[in-house]
């Protein structure tokens, strides 16, 4: 899926998957890794990688901690979907 230096600490990337899907891979601290949906709960649109210490929504600013994925600011009224991943070596893989 991604290699661990390909994600930044304190930022992420977003990933393309197969069949046109894309995941948000965040580390939030170093050594810890996360994915999310990136599709924002609003109305789905693509939210930017963290920067600043928060996940954004370009298209109204909604706003979502890079380590759990809740929203801190709407208009989302729930947060992203996280999908469990897991470390294989180097690389990040879907658990």
């Amino acid at each position: 899926m991604s290699a661990v230096s390909a994600v930044p600490v304190g930022s992420g990337v977003l990933v393309d998957m197969p069949g046109n899907a894309q995941l948000l891979v965040v580390q939030p601290q170093s050594g810890e890794f996360r994915a999310f949906n990136p599709a924002c709960p609003h109305v789905g649109s693509l939210v930017n990688p963290p920067a600043g210490g928060v996940i954004t929504c370009p298209l109204h600013g909604s706003a979502f901690d890079p380590s759990t994925g809740a929203v801190r600011k709407g208009p989302a009224t729930s947060g992203l979907t996280e999908v469990a991943i897991t470390l294989s070596g180097e690389n990040l893989v879907l658990a």
